[in-house]
């Protein structure tokens, strides 16, 4: 039965974007008094459905941190966010987002982007555009870390129809989940791309690990060592 509490819960992520996913539980238990958290989410999509609307999980593919977002099930532009950002605004997030999926490590520089700026159709400040960039990282579109730009969690979660519609050809999937994949391990020996979360799974389970394309070795202490370093 959908009640109060059901609407409590898809406001409070409506509200906020997307939440992460001790959060959501936590909140969902305080609401329900019970931890049934698949029957709860089943019983709000179901009322989603009319709508092209849906919440689901999404996992960052740098943190490996788990969110809950809405998302439409209908192909959805980053044209949607002209009702928040300037025209000019959305122009350099475009860019960013092309940069980004474009580039072969799966980020780009912040001074990269800063500079899209001269590229721009009007002109946009640097410090406006610092502060709209920080802005979207803190909405979680993108990721900053290190200097460097990533596809945010939030953006995988909404814009994901956006993107396999506008960079198709520029697109990898990880080879173990199968999911659309901006960021992770490149293997050595062949074109294969995996999450790092998935290659950790993996790892747990596979001995010696192994490419799951051309079954070459991949080290596991470099895997250890990398993740120790994203968080």
């Amino acid at each position: 039965m959908y009640t109060e509490s059901h609407k409590i819960f898809l406001q409070a992520i409506m509200q906020e974007g997307i939440l992460h996913d001790e959060d959501s539980k936590e909140l969902i238990i305080t609401l329900f008094d019970n931890k049934q958290v698949k029957n709860i989410i089943y019983e709000i999509n179901a009322k989603l459905q009319s709508l092209n609307m849906m919440i689901k999980t999404v996992t960052c593919e740098i943190t490996g941190d788990t969110y809950w977002a809405i998302t439409s099930t209908i192909l959805q532009d980053i044209s949607s966010f002209q009702i928040q950002f300037s025209k000019v605004k959305l122009e350099l997030l475009r860019k960013i987002f092309s940069e980004i999926i474009t580039a072969t490590n799966g980020c780009v520089s912040s001074t990269i982007c800063l500079n899209l700026c001269t590229s721009l159709d009007t002109k946009l400040s640097k410090i406006d555009a610092t502060e709209f960039l920080d802005y979207i990282v803190d909405k979680k579109w993108l990721l900053l870390k290190n200097g460097q730009y990533y596809i945010g969690v939030r953006s995988i979660a909404e814009l994901m129809p956006y993107f396999k519609a506008t960079y198709d050809n520029s697109l990898h999937t990880c080879n173990l989940c199968k999911e659309v994949i901006f960021f992770g391990q490149r293997c050595t020996h062949c074109e294969a791309m995996m999450h790092i979360t998935c290659l950790k799974k993996y790892a747990e389970v596979m001995h010696p690990l192994q490419c799951a394309t051309c079954k070459s070795c991949i080290e596991v202490d470099v895997i250890g060592i990398y993740l120790l370093d994203l968080h």
